[in-house]
């Protein structure tokens, strides 16, 4: 089976942790601690979903003190120029963001 472009977002996004993790992420920045209170996980698991989305670009982090604070990047899926359906806005996205094979695995 051949796989095409959109798989790589598409698993990323195809997980609930991740998807809370964007959503409360689009209220404002917060650090691991925050997000694991947040939404009653693990902070290791959030770690984890972090990884996954910062590789796909879909999250950046900035160090403050001792602690990483993550922010939604400003990827081409939060650019509201975008137009059609859903597998253009991923294509767009891969074709920016996703260069390499493996990144957003």
């Amino acid at each position: 089976m051949r796989f095409t472009k959109y798989d790589r977002c598409f698993k990323t996004l195809a997980n609930p942790l991740r998807i809370s993790i964007i959503e409360s992420l689009k209220r404002n920045p917060k650090s691991v601690k925050e997000l694991a209170a947040e939404l009653k996980v693990e902070r290791s698991k959030v770690s984890h979903a972090l990884r996954k989305l910062k590789a796909c670009n879909f999250v950046e982090s900035e160090k403050s003190g001792r602690h990483n604070i993550y922010r939604l990047t400003k990827s081409i899926l939060h650019d509201v120029r975008v137009k059609g359906n859903i597998f253009d806005v991923i294509r767009v996205h891969v074709e920016k963001y996703c260069k390499h094979k493996g990144v957003c695995k």
